[in-house]
């Protein structure tokens, strides 16, 4: 299973674009969460089932509350706040991102998407 890890920095920028989905309208602020939301990004890009999409999504929630462990005290209601709501909106409006299919995208996929 290809994961976030394996990628290139060029294959890290094909897939991902960091908060907000690639090519939407809705362009959130990053604050801490850049790296959070690019591995989300590779989740949705690697798909497969309703079950993975929660799994990313939940993912995506624990790799924020990473982030925000590492802030000053102060700062981390107001990022929690920000966390709880991109999961939200992750659940909401996410699927149509998400990859659906009966297996997930792997390096051959991806190799054959960026020739195009």
């Amino acid at each position: 299973m290809l994961k976030y890890s394996d990628l290139n920095q060029i294959q890290k920028d094909f897939i991902c674009n960091g908060c907000g989905g690639k090519g939407g309208i809705i362009n959130p602020p990053e604050f801490i969460f850049h790296d959070s939301c690019n591995q989300h990004d590779f989740y949705y890009w690697r798909g497969c089932s309703e079950e993975d999409r929660k799994i990313a999504d939940n993912t995506f929630y624990k790799f924020m509350k990473i982030a925000i462990s590492k802030e000053k005290w102060y700062l981390k209601p107001h990022y929690h706040i920000w966390a709880y709501a991109y999961l939200k909106g992750v659940r909401i409006s996410g699927k149509k991102y998400f990859h659906y299919d009966k297996r997930m995208k792997n390096i051959g996929d991806l190799a054959c998407e960026m020739v195009v």
